[in-house]
């Protein structure tokens, strides 16, 4: 009963720490498809009949550098955020407002894919089990967590510019 209790516990905290990592990793994405790509968006906007044409694509363009920046700093924001993993807080929030996630350590971008209108980030962490026997040989485990997104103009009829 005490070992079904041990797994389970260990379990829990694989599951809420991998779902702590969707979360950072879906921020990260969404960080980094908001770096507009200024030149690319305002192409060809300025003519005198530019309100009588349809815009083709509604996709924003994405700077591509821009992104990758954006995207490594909200997640350091993210991993900065936690305590050492040797302390064992139980507040939930930091003096800033922050989440506490003691249970990820090593939170870093494994992979970032970015094609100018499309982002996508794969991020790893290590996972600490809260009990760790000697039965078992690890005390953490690693965690992967992808996340692609991509940002869409809202279509309006706006001829004047006022919405």
């Amino acid at each position: 009963m005490l070992l079904a209790s041990v797994v389970l516990t260990d379990i829990s905290a694989i599951i809420v720490a991998k779902r702590s990592l969707i979360q950072a990793t879906e921020s990260a994405a969404q960080s980094a498809a908001h770096a507009l790509d200024l030149e690319t968006y305002y192409q060809g906007k300025h003519s005198a009949l530019s309100f009588l044409v349809t815009d083709a694509s509604p996709v924003i363009p994405i700077d591509c550098a821009a992104a990758n920046t954006r995207a490594a700093e909200t997640l350091s924001d993210i991993a900065s955020s936690a305590p050492p993993t040797g302390s064992l807080t139980r507040s939930s929030t930091t003096a800033k407002g922050r989440l506490i996630r003691p249970e990820l350590s090593d939170l870093r971008i494994s992979q970032f894919q970015c094609n100018g209108t499309e982002v996508l980030i794969t991020t790893t962490a290590k996972a600490r089990l809260p009990i760790a026997l000697s039965l078992f040989s690890f005390e953490s485990v690693s965690l992967t967590a992808s996340a692609g997104t991509t940002s869409v103009k809202k279509r309006i009829y706006s001829p004047f510019g006022i919405l």
